[in-house]
């Protein structure tokens, strides 16, 4: 299985790695269903529906390119940091 404690094989991550990198997913994919994934991928859309309705509603305007590329980036690290709680620090 992937695990991301250390060991004499496998270094502790990163900080960065530990929270916002891909353990979460690969645990994910050992340990959950399809219909699961399919779920966590679709509740990140979700998400980023709800964040750019949300930037419409408050500047009434649509966002442009950089406060869209920012809001993808932002939300991406949010969501990686979620999936990476539940599936990797969560199962200690």
């Amino acid at each position: 299985m992937n695990d991301v404690r250390a060991d004499e094989t496998n270094p502790e991550p990163s900080f960065f790695a530990r929270w916002f990198g891909f353990a979460g997913w690969r645990a994910m994919s050992v340990k959950a269903r399809i219909f699961t994934q399919i779920l966590y991928r679709i509740f990140f859309l979700l998400g980023l529906a709800v964040l750019i309705i949300a930037y419409g509603m408050i500047t009434d305007s649509d966002p442009g390119g950089l406060p869209l590329i920012g809001m993808i980036v932002g939300w991406f690290f949010i969501f990686q940091a979620m999936i990476n709680f539940i599936f990797v620090e969560g199962s200690r």
